[in-house]
């Protein structure tokens, strides 16, 4: 284990926040897969889980930008604290209510949401404060890998633990793990924000809105948040685009069952994503630029999309199934050079007092985003193709390269406005 990882876990302050985001990532990740499984068993309708996944997204198109400037007027270890334990009254009402109204599910991922979107921007505008400089793209892979690894969680043994203990017990463990987040940022440090909240309502929600308003001319001043925060968006739909096309991945390009895209095509995305959260932070300490690596990371994209949308069908069965789990390695570890460093140069140049306004608009934009893709990508991929899709995808990350090298300098040398 490197140093840097070695300071950071001795970091009391990180690991507190770390806790939390481990425990509220797991429990989110096996609500949904609880909630999907249940909608899905009470309809079988595939329209109704997307109807789900829109309710999740909807608090994040109302409330997003709410959040995000209130994270940077009130206090964001409070706002963690809040959140963790409303979220965990939230989960545990469910056991007391009919579980067999949809109403009342659709209720609960609603609030849920809701409570999600004050949340994230505080975690993310509080990181860059618990940790130093050196150590924030070291705690930016971590909290990349955790990410990553509690939809494995989630998802992979969400139905296995309803099969051990039931789902009244599931939803205990999602309680109790709530409430261990909430007790891990209970400790804390306060931070002094420099928005300050004025006395009177009136005043309180000028201030308020204002402060939206600030954060959104902030980055359409400020090229170098503004295009970060676009390559994070683009990244971010086309993932989802992936996750969404995974069936018909299986079945068109790779030839195999659905039953297992999961072993060929989410473990060795998994693979590679580690592989990049653990090598990415030493190439930047090293040295690397952030420049570099991002660049790189377009092209390792493109080629492996290239290769998987044009030259995995045409290979015999056994040589597909030898090379493709190489390529998903590639495209994870490309996906994770991108975000990482990504992510580092936004909170590296984001000033504190604007972080939670940044950040979270970063969340509340990616929903908004990635709505479409949820909503037709079924339609898009029986026009064009799913073959045709990951070769137009491939083609932006193309541009992406080309449009940084000619103009990545100028991004980063230039001087914010504030």
């Amino acid at each position: 284990m490197t140093r840097e990882y070695r300071s950071l876990f001795k970091n009391s302050k990180f690991m507190y926040l770390w806790f939390s985001q481990i425990f509220s990532q797991i429990t989110i990740n096996i609500m949904n897969f609880l909630l999907l499984a249940k909608l899905y068993s009470a309809t079988g309708s595939t329209i109704a889980t997307s109807l789900l996944w829109l309710l999740f997204a909807l608090p994040a198109v109302i409330f997003g930008p709410i959040g995000a400037a209130a994270v940077d007027l009130v206090s964001r270890r409070k706002t963690l604290m809040i959140t963790n334990l409303l979220q965990a009254v939230t989960v545990l009402a469910y056991l007391f209510i009919n579980q067999y109204s949809l109403f009342i599910l659709f209720a609960v991922v609603l609030i849920y949401s809701l409570l999600n979107q004050f949340y994230v921007p505080a975690e993310a505008a509080y990181l860059p404060s618990a940790v130093s400089k050196d150590e924030l793209t070291h705690a930016n892979s971590l909290f990349f890998l955790t990410a990553q690894a509690s939809l494995v969680l989630g998802f992979g043994f969400a139905g296995l633990l309803q099969g051990l203990i039931g789902f009244n017990g599931v939803i205990i463990l999602s309680t109790v793990f709530l409430f261990i987040a909430f007790l891990s940022t209970s400790f804390l440090a306060e931070e002094k924000n420099k928005a300050k909240m004025p006395e009177g309502f009136e005043k309180v929600l000028k201030t308020f809105f204002d402060s939206i308003l600030e954060g959104y001319e902030f980055i359409k001043r400020n090229k170098s948040v503004l295009y970060p925060l676009l390559l994070i968006l683009i990244l971010q739909a086309g993932l989802t685009i992936i996750i969404i096309s995974l069936p018909v991945i299986a079945v068109q390009i790779l030839d195999i069952s659905v039953t297992f895209v999961g072993v060929s095509v989410v473990v060795p995305a998994g693979l590679g994503a580690i592989v990049g959260s653990i090598f990415i932070p030493r190439l930047l300490k090293e040295g690397t630029r952030k420049k570099v690596i991002i660049e790189n990371s377009f092209l390792i994209v493109f080629a492996a999309m290239i290769a998987l949308s044009l030259g995995i069908p045409h290979l015999p069965f056994f040589y597909r199934l030898l090379f493709t789990p190489l390529l998903i390695v590639l495209i994870g570890l490309g996906f994770t050079g991108i975000n990482i460093p990504t992510l580092t140069f936004l909170q590296e140049t984001t000033p504190f007092w604007f972080r939670g306004r940044v950040f979270g608009n970063l969340g509340f934009l990616i929903t908004v985003v990635t709505v479409f893709p949820v909503l037709f990508s079924g339609a898009i991929i029986e026009i064009f193709g799913v073959r045709t899709m990951i070769t137009l995808m491939a083609m932006v990350f193309l541009a992406l390269f080309l449009f940084s090298n000619k103009k990545g300098n100028n991004l980063i040398e230039e001087n914010f406005t504030t």
